[in-house]
């Protein structure tokens, strides 16, 4: 052998002898966090509900993209995180970026990348509210390799699905995914949209579509074969946090939800929330993990009456609600993407990553230690700087649903309903039912299980100790102990409930008004 040729030979042996996890340039990421024992997997599902007709895409400013080609349905991509058998090409971050604007398989090999670029300028100009990112910045992003490769061969085993909707998927939110996919979870996203267009109305009505369009991903990523069908959590950010709080109300399959800087800490989204048809307090009954920053509008106080739900808070002073996502490792590429940091917003990010996989390792597949020490023993050592408040609040135990208590009712009448309600009462709940069980119930009893009216009279005592300040539920008393010949008592309760009309929030217009009219008619 020459020594050309030797040469050649060991220079193959020692590069084939190095770790190809200290190659950074392969994995910039693993610089900042700690990757599980999983290679992670990455694919994409072009899916159309069928049931419902299609969008255009638009973005944030309300400029819409008409698709060139009509679709059957509404197309929802969803973008998938799983452990993999092994690690083959990386991807690059550009890969992530091209998939923000494209709906279907056709356009992906169709359309160009270019409009996906600007929108991501354009969203991350928005953000920070001036010009943000140049070509050349964003190209340093693009080139970036994640720890994700294309289509790999999955694990054959069963993992928690965990849900994580964002409407700039998949390309604000992939570091995060893998991450957890790499500790043993397959990670979906997708996009919520609006009714009319790609983004999500911030109303009751927006938020009802992108419930269905949640509802949706759900059902499509449950008949996968590596997921662990009754180990769900789902993840939240900005308004998509009370989408899926919202989700979580009437889809008890889930079992953990984490509101990462979400709405669902804000007065405006509580009020929003309590709009719809099936969200209620007395519905959540899963822990939640609420990490939250700096915000004039986000306070953990606003979810302390979800007491049936183990509650666990995180306050990141430094932090803002992008930095969670994406960007706050892209700091360290682009310097001020989202303008000026308070803090260190990488470690911010990481301690966030590794409080999020505690949580979800505890609730979706039974490791609890690392949890209960993080919550047990004031803030951790290495969490000091990037967190200042850290807390845990118990949950009530839920009374039996609606379905449970007609049952009683049949089998021991009215009282066996009061022994549960006095119950909880004792145990330091006196909300143990919400105020359309009451309205519920008292509609399931005037179908021939209560001619006397006498049942919906111990009801509604009941309602009235739980909401006194419920014009409604003073005037359904007043109604049951007029029936009940108790005409005093009739006319005391009409006269609370006319004094509480202008002062109920509950109410709307129109049911002010019609109860206004009946009260004025009663006492009469």
């Amino acid at each position: 052998m020459n020594q050309k040729l030797l040469f050649i030979v060991l220079l193959l042996v020692f590069f084939g002898c190095q770790d190809p996890k200290n190659e950074s340039l392969d994995e910039p990421f693993s610089n900042f966090l700690d990757y599980g024992t999983y290679s992670v997997g990455f694919k994409s599902l072009f899916l159309s509900d069928l049931s419902r007709e299609n969008v255009p895409y638009a973005d944030w400013s309300g400029k819409l993209y008409p698709e060139n080609e009509v679709s059957e349905g509404r197309n929802l991509p969803i973008h998938i995180w799983y452990p993999a058998l092994e690690k083959s090409k990386l991807l690059h971050y550009s890969h992530f970026i091209n998939l923000m604007t494209k709906q279907t398989e056709e356009e992906v090999k169709s359309e160009s990348d270019s409009l996906a670029k600007r929108i991501f300028i354009y969203q991350a100009n928005e953000l920070k509210g001036e010009e943000s990112i140049s070509e050349q910045q964003l190209d340093t992003l693009l080139n970036l390799k994640t720890f994700s490769s294309l289509n790999a061969k999955a694990v054959p085993e069963q993992f928690p699905l965990v849900i994580f909707p964002n409407g700039a998927s998949p390309a604000y939110q992939n570091i995060f995914c893998e991450y957890l996919a790499s500790h043993g979870f397959v990670v979906a996203t997708v996009a919520l949209k609006g009714e009319f267009s790609h983004v999500m109305e911030t109303s009751v009505k927006g938020l009802e579509t992108a419930v269905s369009d949640l509802q949706f991903a759900l059902g499509q990523l449950i008949e996968l074969p590596n997921i662990e069908k009754n180990q769900i959590g789902l993840i939240g950010n900005a308004m998509a946090s009370s989408v899926c709080a919202s989700l979580a109300s009437r889809n008890k399959k889930i079992k953990a939800l984490f509101s990462l800087e979400g709405g669902l800490l804000s007065q405006f989204e509580q009020g929003i929330l309590n709009k719809t048809n099936f969200y209620e307090p007395q519905r959540i009954t899963l822990p939640i993990l609420a990490i939250y920053a700096p915000h004039p509008s986000i306070a953990p106080e606003y979810i302390y009456p979800l007491d049936y739900s183990e509650r666990y808070f995180a306050h990141f002073p430094e932090m803002s609600e992008f930095h969670f996502l994406n960007f706050g490792l892209f700091e360290t590429y682009v310097p001020n993407i989202l303008g000026e940091t308070k803090g260190d917003v990488q470690k911010g990010f990481v301690v966030g990553s590794q409080l999020v996989l505690s949580f979800l390792n505890a609730k979706l597949k039974g490791q609890s230690k690392t949890l209960d020490q993080i919550y047990s023993n004031g803030i951790p050592k290495e969490y000091e700087k990037t967190i200042d408040t850290l807390f845990k609040m118990e949950s009530l135990t839920a009374p039996p649903n609606m379905a449970t208590l007609k049952n009683l009712f049949i089998s021991d009448g009215i009282p066996a309903i009061e022994h549960i309600y006095h119950s909880h009462v004792s145990q330091g709940n006196p909300t143990p039912f919400s105020m359309s069980f009451y309205t519920d119930f008292k509609n399931w009893l005037a179908w021939k299980k209560d001619p006397e009216y006498t049942n919906r009279l111990r009801l509604y005592k009941m309602a009235v100790e739980s909401y006194p300040n419920s014009a409604l539920n003073q005037y359904r008393l007043a109604f049951y102990q007029n029936k009940n010949n108790f005409y005093g008592a009739s006319q005391q309760s009409y006269q609370k409930a006319k004094q509480l009309l202008d002062k109920d929030s509950t109410l709307a217009k129109s049911q002010r008004v019609d109860l206004k009219k009946a009260i004025v008619e009663a006492l009469e």
